[in-house]
């Protein structure tokens, strides 16, 4: 019998991921402030463990936050 091999990670830390952002959060801000406070929130639900770094062209550049133990 073969050990079973770790299954590797698609998120490697200090990579940049980009994330689309739906685009009815562009007619529904006001404001710049209330566009990334949108998005912001749109990345924190769903996609847990992501922080946006920027914002570009309609995709939040977001890199993967290390677990705190």
């Amino acid at each position: 019998m073969s050990k079973k091999k770790p299954v590797e990670k698609a998120h490697k830390p200090g990579l940049e991921y980009e994330v689309a952002i739906p685009h009815c959060y562009t007619w529904l801000a006001r404001t710049k402030q209330e566009y990334i406070g949108y998005v912001m929130g749109y990345v924190r639900a769903s996609h847990p463990g992501f922080r946006v770094v920027r914002i570009e062209k309609g995709k939040a550049i977001c890199i993967k936050e290390e677990q705190q133990s």
